[in-house]
This record gives C-alpha cells, structure tokens and sequence, in this order.
C-alpha cells in the first residue's frame, strides 16, 4: 500500500522507529548533560521501570519462562523494532546459556555507561521474567567493539 506521500507503510514504519530512536537518544543526553552521573542512574531506573511493564505484559504471553523462552522474547523485541533487517541474531545457544548479538547500534551510543543504563530495560525483562536468569552486556559497540551482546544465561 503507498500512501498520500509516496511512502510505503514499511517506510513509514522505519521513518517512525528512527524519529523516535532519534529522540529518546536527545532526551538521554539532555538528562545526562544536565545531570551527569545522577542522570545516568535516573535513566537505569527508567529503563527499569519500563522493563518492568514489559514483564508484567510478558508473563501473560509466554508459556514458560526457562531460558530458550525468555531469550525468545527478547529476540522478538528486538526484531520487533529492527523490523526484520537482520540487526540482531542468536549467536551461542545452550542449555545454560544465550547470547544475541546486535550488529549496530540503533540509539548510536558512545558512552559504555549510557548503554548500560538504557539496556536496564533488558536487563530487568529477563530477571523479572526469571529470576534464575542472568543478564549481561558481552561485547559493546560504545565500548569499542564491532557489535552488541546480550548474554543471558542461568545463575
């Protein structure tokens, strides 16, 4: 389907995902200018708050909350807002552990601690979800490497 303006509705989709990326990365670095160190921690309970709500709407959709099912979920997040373009896939997969890598970074952060403190929301959807999971960042693009890893795996 094309719209009024020409676009399709995929491409408005990712002119919306990108405007909103856009725009939460402007209010990081707002707080995080104006507040330093403290902003950092009130950006962590945000996205803390947020994994929060996610888990809670999770619970009612998933079957199990083992490993493979709470990787599961996560990986459908992010496929959700990379829209099928390949961004993020599993690369290890174990009983005891997941990891899922992220091949760029769609807030562009440069600060390790920024990412960590947006990637609560992760962090807390897995926990929540399982509180025998563990989630970690391996590998981070802010901290120089070539992508992302998000290590979930059994305590």
């Amino acid at each position: 389907m094309i719209y009024e303006d020409g676009r399709t509705l995929e491409q408005i989709y990712h002119s919306a995902v990108s405007g909103l990326y856009a725009r939460l990365r402007s209010n990081y670095d707002f707080i995080y200018a104006r507040f330093g160190e403290d902003g950092l921690k009130l950006i962590a309970e945000m996205s803390q708050d947020y994994g929060l709500q996610i888990a809670q709407r999770a619970k009612l959709k998933l079957e199990n909350n083992d490993l493979a099912s709470v990787a599961g979920y996560l990986l459908r997040i992010f496929n959700t807002v990379s829209h099928g373009s390949g961004l993020s896939s599993v690369v290890e997969q174990s009983k005891e552990r997941f990891v899922i890598r992220i091949d760029r970074c769609p807030l562009n952060f440069e600060l390790p601690a920024m990412c960590l403190a947006h990637t609560m929301m992760e962090k807390t959807v897995v926990e929540e979800l399982n509180p025998g999971l563990i989630h970690r960042i391996g590998k981070s693009i802010p901290a120089g490497n070539s992508c992302c890893e998000h290590v979930i795996e059994i305590k």
